[in-house]
């Protein structure tokens, strides 16, 4: 067991990530995740597994397009930005900064006031960041789940990659540092799948665990997620599931690099 001293009702936002973009907004977060895919091309492990970068080629190849039609669907309306508030949680909390979590849960910042302006322009950055570091993986597994080609793919690819995050998230969890990660469900659309900022485990040492959860879905108080990794695909039970994003099949620690808060003057 390992767990940090991060508390949602005290480190986590009080305000819920449900967001109302104009369209240019819409599409910059569409770019935000289209320009790595396009860039980097997809990515099915990180540098330390070098044994599955053989498969990139292959695995390329065939379904660029696709994974492009996926990004070209509208972004839905009420949309979040999970990726810049567990970035912007995590830096607060690793510095020791007091959260601007707001009051309650409809206590958005918005661009009426310089403090409202100067708070959302932040997650916004770091909704950036989490798209940039994160956007290809998460395209690279969901492509690995959905067109399994040569036998190379499918949960149970899933299910081992997920095995060897998780051994990386109790790393990060040890060492005290919470940890943003994101959630990949079996839904096609990108959109739908969702980035949490994850502050304690348990491990029964028998293939099944519990992660604790700062789910800015669901704000204000600790959610937990029980994982079973026993069988040939993840199985989990949420007590804040996502009900566009699918079942869970993985999950992965999102590349997050801690930046000092902002200033923020109200």
């Amino acid at each position: 067991m390992g767990k940090t001293p991060f508390r949602p009702d005290q480190n986590g936002f009080a305000f819920i990530n449900r967001w109302h973009f104009q369209a240019e907004e819409s599409a910059e977060i569409r770019q935000s995740m289209l320009r790595p895919a396009t860039e980097q091309g997809l990515r099915l492990a990180k540098p330390q597994q070098n044994s599955m970068f053989g498969l990139n080629s292959l695995f390329q190849s065939g379904i660029d397009a696709q994974v492009k039609s996926w990004l070209n669907t509208q972004v839905p309306d009420g949309y979040g930005l999970c990726g810049g508030m567990a970035f912007a949680a995590a830096d607060h909390f690793i510095a020791g900064k007091p959260l601007p979590r707001g009051l309650h849960e409809n206590d958005h910042p918005t661009n009426d006031t310089p403090y409202g302006k100067a708070l959302r322009s932040y997650l916004w950055d770091r909704q950036r960041d989490s798209l940039a570091g994160n956007a290809s993986t998460l395209l690279g597994w969901m492509a690995m789940l959905h067109f399994d080609i040569a036998g190379l793919g499918g949960a149970d690819w899933l299910l081992e990659r997920t095995r060897e995050e998780f051994a990386e998230l109790k790393r990060y969890i040890d060492s005290g540092k919470p940890w943003p990660i994101c959630l990949v469900g079996t839904s096609m659309s990108p959109f739908d799948n969702h980035q949490v900022l994850c502050y304690g485990y348990d491990d029964n040492g028998d293939g099944t665990s519990m992660i604790y959860l700062y789910d800015m879905n669901c704000p204000g108080r600790e959610h937990i997620t029980r994982l079973d990794m026993r069988g040939k695909q993840l199985e989990a039970q949420e007590s804040c599931p996502g009900p566009h994003r699918g079942p869970l099949r993985a999950f992965f620690c999102n590349n997050y690099t801690p930046e000092p808060p902002p200033a923020l003057r109200a």
